[in-house]
């Protein structure tokens, strides 16, 4: 009698679904634990979100202290300037960037701006900055989706000939040993990469403490790795 092919496949098929669900316990109950898990990470996402709607509604409520906080600063001279250059992620900020930023008067965040976290930053500067760019209000709106970020606004900043610290940057990085950048490479469209973000520094630690960096008291032990620097330790 002609073997038939079919069911000796079926059967040498069955035996080795039998052998696998006896080295995996796991196997036969795959499908159940997948649905417990979808709705575990249907919970956390709803988690997520409930915390930035909570999120925002206190950012709303901490609005009017931080216009208090923006009064005061206006009558200290330079005070955005040393809260952003003492920051030790910026410690590379070409000293070009200096005579612009003592002209930086405020500081807006406008944080949390969907459950995703966006954000628009906006740098205002007097009207003395006018010796250098224009315009005096700089802005860049970030957009996170899907774990990715682009740009949905930035303003293009055009700099008074010869006035430029973007320019003076350039030119430092030419030479192999030098690191030099300048905060306002920053304020692009393209995506940014090989340099401490801006944006994330100011808005989860500059904006939330700007007083002890203007003093310069922040206790860093060693520098983190998001900002591509070194721990003491490792050079002893």
């Amino acid at each position: 009698m002609k073997r038939n092919h079919d069911n000796a496949g079926t059967s040498n098929d069955s035996a080795t679904n039998s052998s696998e669900a006896t080295n995996n316990p796991l196997l036969p109950y795959i499908s159940e634990f997948d649905e417990v898990q979808k709705k575990l990470l249907s919970l956390d996402e709803e988690c997520a979100n409930e915390q930035m709607n909570l999120q925002r509604k206190f950012d709303k409520k901490k609005q009017p202290f931080f216009d208090k906080r923006q009064e005061i600063i206006d009558k200290i001279p330079g005070f955005w300037c040393k809260a952003l250059t003492h920051h030790p992620a910026l410690s590379y900020l070409t000293s070009a960037d200096l005579p612009v930023l003592e002209h930086l008067k405020s500081i807006q965040l406008f944080d949390n701006l969907d459950n995703n976290g966006s954000y628009k930053l906006t740098l205002n500067f007097t009207d003395k900055a006018k010796e250098y760019m224009s315009p005096l209000s700089l802005t860049k709106h970030v957009v996170f989706d899907l774990n990715k970020e682009s740009v949905k606004e930035c303003t293009k900043i055009t700099w008074k000939p010869g006035k430029s610290p973007v320019e003076e940057a350039l030119k430092a990085r030419k030479n192999d040993k030098c690191i030099d950048w300048s905060l306002f490479e920053w304020f692009t469209e393209d995506e940014w990469l090989n340099r401490p973000d801006v944006g994330e520094i100011i808005r989860r630690e500059i904006w939330h403490a700007p007083l002890a960096y203007y003093m310069d008291t922040v206790s860093i032990d060693y520098f983190d790795d998001e900002y591509d620097m070194i721990d003491d330790e490792d050079d002893m």
